[in-house]
Formats: structure tokens, sequence, C-alpha cells
């Protein structure tokens, strides 16, 4: 009998599908941006055009099994060629020598995506506070968190002129993924 139980229950865990699954961004509908104070007045926002993700989400559990991002650091667009330039000189990102943003969660609970952020060979963790929601095969999150920009060694030198840019920056994500 106790065999007759193990095979059976053997056989109904390996009959229903795994409900993790691959979820495959959809850049078109999907944006990662940020914001920093300029001057301690105005506010500047920008966006990075040029990312990808790897996601894999349990609908069961309602939990992220993994999250892995990358971003193109040259696709950065504050909507000001000038500016933008200069986010990608070596004072800053240093886009030639560190092409590539990248982020890589460590762990998931409810509303938080616990992860390492990587801007210039330089790992951080960070906690980003999440939502989100499922509509049919497709997956919305909607992510913020609040960084230091002087921790990943983005600084000019300068008193002067790092006083006139914030130092924390405020990242949002709002993708949307389907389910492959």
């Amino acid at each position: 009998m106790k065999k007759f139980l193990l095979v059976s229950s053997l056989v109904a865990a390996l009959s229903f599908p795994a409900l993790a699954a691959p979820y495959a961004i959809d850049v078109t509908n999907s944006k990662v941006g940020f914001s920093v104070k300029h001057i301690k007045i105005t506010k500047v926002d920008g966006v990075f055009k040029n990312f990808s993700a790897n996601i894999d989400y349990d609908t069961a559990t309602k939990s992220f099994k993994t999250l892995e991002g990358e971003i193109d650091m040259t696709s950065v667009d504050t909507q000001n060629e000038k500016r933008d330039a200069h986010l990608q000189a070596s004072d800053m990102f240093d886009a030639q020598k560190f092409p590539k943003m990248f982020f890589k969660m460590t762990k998931y609970e409810a509303g938080k995506i616990y992860g390492d952020l990587t801007i210039k060979d330089v790992t951080k963790p960070v906690v980003l506070t999440s939502k989100e929601t499922l509509k049919g095969n497709a997956l919305e999150v909607s992510a913020q968190a609040r960084i230091k920009r002087s921790e990943f060694g983005l600084e000019w030198g300068s008193v002067f002129k790092d006083n006139a840019v914030s130092d924390e920056v405020d990242i949002s994500l709002n993708l949307k993924a389907n389910a492959q």
C-alpha cells in the first residue's frame, strides 16, 4: 500500500506542469528609467532605450525565481544630447570602458526584490519595492529603488559639480513580459 501511495504521489506530481515559467520582456512596452535632482530645484528624468531581462516567475507562489537585467549605457536618453554625451563620458558612466550595467536578483519577498546592481564594475546590493500584476499571459512589474551615485563611482571629483546634481538617484522599472 505504501508503495502504491508513493508511486501515485510521484505520478501526480509529475503530471502537473511546473508553474514557474520564463517570461520574454516586451521592450516596446517596458521602461527602465531614472530621476535625479539638478541644482536642488529641478528634476531630470532619463531612460535607457536598450535593455534586456531574464525573468522566471512562479504564478502559483506569485514570486520571482529569476530576475536579471542588462542595460546598454550608450542608450541613455534625457532628451538633451549634450547631457547624454556627458553621462556617457569617462567621469560618469564611462560607457566606452563599461558599456553595460547589470542587475541580478538574490532574493524575493512579496513586494521586495533584493539584488546586486553593477555600474562601472562596482557592485552594491539594492532593494527594489515592487508590484507585480498578472494579466492573462502577461506579467507587469513596477519597481522602484533609490541609490547613491557616489557609491558606484559616478562623481566628478569637484564639490561644486557634485553638489549641482543630487547624489540620490531614483530608479524606476516598468516592465511588461509575456509567458513563453
